[in-house]
């Protein structure tokens, strides 16, 4: 997936800040993003940095808000990984599907357990 990014100039984090500010129009504060996407403060502020370097964000007031590109680009993120979760779920039968499911969640907790 982080290879897929890179090819849209971003990391999985900063389209996290991205998805996470998409629900709030009027931006969201630099400290209910670090708590919504789980990074300290410090990692937020350098996410924060990259985005408005990349007029993907405003900030102002300690508040992040999403740009037209941000929201463009975030919609095509999304746009992708559907289009790619189809072509890979239309090559399996419905029982293929569902182990693949139970093993990518298998794999995400093992992942969150070793944090």
């Amino acid at each position: 997936m982080d290879n897929d990014l890179k090819s849209f100039g971003i990391s999985a984090n900063e389209l996290e800040v991205l998805i996470e500010l998409r629900h709030h129009k009027n931006g969201k504060s630099f400290s209910k993003l670090a708590k919504e996407i789980h990074v300290t403060d410090e990692k937020l502020k350098q996410l924060i940095s990259e985005l408005e370097q990349k007029n993907l964000i405003t900030v102002s007031d300690n508040t992040a808000v999403e740009t037209d590109k941000g929201i463009y680009l975030c919609k095509k993120v999304v746009k992708y990984r559907e289009d790619t979760d189809q072509t890979i779920t239309g090559m399996l039968s419905k029982d293929e599907t569902l182990g693949l499911v139970k093993v990518l969640k298998k794999m995400l907790k093992s992942s969150e357990d070793k944090d």
